[in-house]
């Protein structure tokens, strides 16, 4: 039975990068579906629709910011209501992208996708659920994400929040200012208003760049890593079936739109049934030290559940040479633990870390290949496996 990196090498070499709704997409859960059919697994589908890039979505709410700001200059009262509507639509489009809890991505077109999903039964009744999650698309590389800003991505995530919430607060109090006596808004309104559009001017740029002359990247370690561990957890499942534990392998697709849309299709759909389940998300295990994330996302934070943190912090007692630690997603970043985080599933993601708060060669054209160190992967998929095998 191949292992995790020999099954990531074999599919990255046949695949490469797999953009969000693209064929190559397509392709690798063709070929995920074949290898576990072949194992006698029960194997389905589950097609949904997504856009297939964040970039339209994010790129209106700074065309919504850059507006406002421009027309907060004009002299006629009637356009800075026109400003505070602006901004404030771009506000509540920014909220939804950070918290996930609005699907702004319905107001953008959308094109087919799928989720894999495959079950290994139990061997007798099951009285356990495990559900393995790791989505299979990539990102297309951008600047936000270069090696020498990323450490910062959480914190200035931070303050473009806090500047367009003040920027959206001050443009309505200079809507009101001429009916209610606030002339003295008007100045400050208007430094504040310039600055939340200059940085919105500038996040238009970099999406701009990013689709004018970035590559797609290959996606080996985000998410080829997670997608060979649960192939291969799998496989060993249909193989040496566990006595009373029923997994669930979800191969998800649209992960990288901005919001983890094959996730949330999956709990729309299976998350009655699986209501009690334990799911396990995985994500860039291929490079660094194992780390459970307690939190992601922004406005307000997601956190995994307390039982689910309980249970890792044990697995790290008992097994100090994995060097198993808790960490979080930067402000305004996610995984396809988000919808299971939001609606208080026992749900908690696992990635690796290099450095503390990220993964290494994250959304960058170096997450290739040869970043990949086998014996990192390995030892993730030890963790899984543990995970799974253990009850609690």
């Amino acid at each position: 039975m191949p292992t995790a990196y020999q099954s990531l090498t074999e599919f990255v070499h046949a695949f490469g990068a797999r953009p969000a709704t693209s064929e190559s997409e397509s392709r690798l859960r063709a070929y995920l579906r074949r290898r576990l059919q072949e194992r006698g697994l029960t194997v389905f589908e589950q097609p949904f629709r997504s856009v297939p890039s964040l970039t339209p979505a994010w790129l209106v709410v700074s065309l919504l910011f850059v507006s406002s700001a421009v027309l907060a200059w004009a002299p006629a009262t009637l356009a800075w209501g026109a400003a505070a509507l602006s901004s404030l639509a771009g506000m509540m489009m920014f909220w939804g992208l950070a918290s996930g809890r609005w699907d702004v991505m319905r107001l953008f077109p959308q094109r087919e996708s799928a989720n894999l999903i495959a079950v290994a039964q139990a061997q007798s009744e099951p009285r356990r659920r495990v559900v393995l999650m790791a989505h299979i698309d990539s990102q297309r590389a951008t600047l936000m994400w270069h090696p020498k800003h990323v450490r910062a991505f959480g914190r200035n995530f931070q303050l473009q929040a806090a500047l367009l919430a003040a920027h959206t607060l001050l443009a309505m109090m200079l809507a009101a200012a001429p009916w209610v006596g606030l002339a003295w808004v008007i100045a400050p309104a208007r430094a504040v208003m310039t600055l939340g559009g200059l940085v919105a001017l500038y996040g238009m740029g970099v999406l701009l760049h990013r689709e004018l002359f970035l590559p797609w990247v290959q996606g080996a370690n985000d998410n080829g890593s997670g997608t060979a561990a649960v192939l291969t957890v799998m496989e060993r499942l249909a193989e040496h079936p566990l006595p009373d534990t029923e997994v669930w392998g979800v191969f998800t697709g649209c992960e990288e739109v901005g919001r983890p849309n094959g996730a949330f299709a999956f709990e729309r759909e299976y998350g009655y049934p699986l209501r009690d389940a334990e799911f396990l998300i995985i994500d860039h295990v291929g490079l660094g030290e194992p780390r459970y994330l307690v939190a992601e996302a922004m406005l307000p934070r997601a956190r995994a559940h307390p039982e689910m943190i309980r249970r890792f912090e044990c697995l790290a007692q008992e097994r100090p040479d994995w060097r198993l630690r808790p960490s979080a997603v930067p402000h305004g970043a996610y995984t396809d633990a988000l919808p299971f985080y939001r609606k208080g599933y026992k749900a908690i993601a696992l990635w690796c870390e290099q450095e503390p708060g990220f993964p290494p060669n994250w959304h960058w054209i170096t997450d290739t290949l040869e970043n990949v160190s086998e014996s990192d992967l390995e030892r993730a998929v030890g963790v899984i496996e543990v995970f799974v095998w253990s009850s609690g």
